[in-house]
């Protein structure tokens, strides 16, 4: 809630560099900021809008150096400005506490949506974070109608937790004391990430074809 913790930033980058900026910048930086003015006497609203800055810093930098249409990037830097906006308006803390749900809540509509279309985005993201696997993905989505079933229904799963996770996230901010709520953004985006792992493992095996998309990549002789 403070950085760009939701479910949908998480994933949307895909980036060999973006396990341990989100545990730094997204995570760590904010919670510490927060945390540490608050210790100093500054307000719930001053700590929160001063703990969101690595992260809106960090999301708007890497727009700018991938020079390329990040529409989960351009979503979390929108959110961040313009909750940071109605906050300081209306003088509520809590309303920068709910800013991963308008991200997670969208982000799972967008995710049912794209079951209308022949690919659906858990797929589409997926290939694009696994470049070396990505022909023999391309592969399998033309010539095994079990594998395409697989990420139809692991796109419904992951829309419906997401679902789950922004209503999840409005409680807690609503309803647990500030200084709490921000301690439990991280733990709700990870147990998130954890549980939709089960759906992705049972129905790639059931298709026959998780070994072949993310067994580890033998190293060839020579």
């Amino acid at each position: 809630m403070l950085g760009g913790g939701s479910v949908g930033d998480a994933l949307g980058m895909p980036s060999t560099h973006r396990g341990p900026r989100l545990l730094v910048v997204d995570i760590a930086l904010p919670l510490a900021l927060f945390y540490g003015l608050r210790a100093l006497g500054a307000s719930d609203l001053t700590a929160l809008l001063v703990g969101i800055v690595p992260g809106l810093i960090s999301s708007a930098v890497s727009l700018v150096r991938t020079r390329r249409t990040d529409l989960v990037g351009m979503a979390v830097v929108l959110s961040m400005v313009a909750s940071s906006v109605v906050a300081v308006l209306g003088g509520d803390a809590r309303l920068l506490l709910v800013r991963n749900a308008w991200i997670s809540l969208p982000f799972a509509g967008i995710t049912l949506w794209s079951l209308r279309h022949p690919q659906p985005l858990t797929y589409i993201v997926t290939l694009a974070m696994m470049p070396r696997r990505a022909r023999l993905m391309e592969q399998l989505w033309e010539t095994n109608a079990r594998f395409r079933d697989a990420w139809k229904w692991i796109t419904v799963w992951w829309g419906i937790a997401t679902i789950i996770d922004g209503i999840v996230r409005i409680v807690v901010a609503y309803t647990l004391p500030i200084s709490v709520v921000p301690a439990t953004d991280p733990v709700i985006t990870v147990a998130t990430i954890v549980v939709l792992q089960v759906p992705t493992i049972v129905l790639l095996r059931r298709s026959g074809t998780w070994h072949l998309v993310f067994a580890p990549r033998r190293p060839t002789v020579g």
